[in-house]
């Protein structure tokens, strides 16, 4: 077992030689043209709706159909609110080009990055801020949240 993954069954010839990721290095990139360091990136995911139709009589062959989406998929970002700082994501905002969040092993090694994840059809839903307390000192943050049409993952080999 050269690292921790090799002795899982069904996967000793493809993790062997890898690591995992850590979570720790991102950065969220808009409209090709901001860079934003974020604080935190709410766990996010993409999955299909299914609806079950079992056939009548003796046959107990169960049809597994996909369903149109109810609603958007949708991914929570939190940053630091800084001073005179632009705002790349108001809310209300359509984002022409792909939201992308990079993943690196270096830090700020992004252009490098050995995954992104690539957000299409992106709206701003809306903005939370932190709560604002003169007995705690902290830094202000703020999450917003983007629905999505479609998640892409981008591995980069070699990076």
């Amino acid at each position: 077992m050269a690292n921790g993954l090799s002795g899982i069954q069904g996967h000793s010839k493809v993790s062997q030689g890898r690591t995992p990721l850590s979570g720790y290095n991102f950065l969220l990139r808009v409209e090709a043209k901001y860079d934003l360091a974020c604080r935190s990136v709410q766990a996010f995911r993409r999955e299909n709706e299914y609806e079950y139709i079992q056939e009548g009589g003796l046959n107990d062959y169960v049809h597994i159909l996909r369903k149109p989406a109810a609603q958007p998929s949708t991914l929570e970002v939190e940053r630091y609110v800084l001073d005179n700082d632009a705002d790349p994501l108001p809310v209300g905002a359509v984002l022409t080009m792909p939201l992308l969040l990079m993943v690196s092993r270096q830090l700020n090694k992004f252009e490098q990055a050995r995954r992104s994840y690539a957000f299409t059809g992106c709206v701003v839903t809306g903005k939370e801020y932190s709560e604002l307390n003169a007995e705690n000192s902290g830094l202000m943050t703020e999450k917003i949240s983007i629905a999505y049409q479609e998640m892409f993952v981008i591995d980069e080999e070699g990076a």
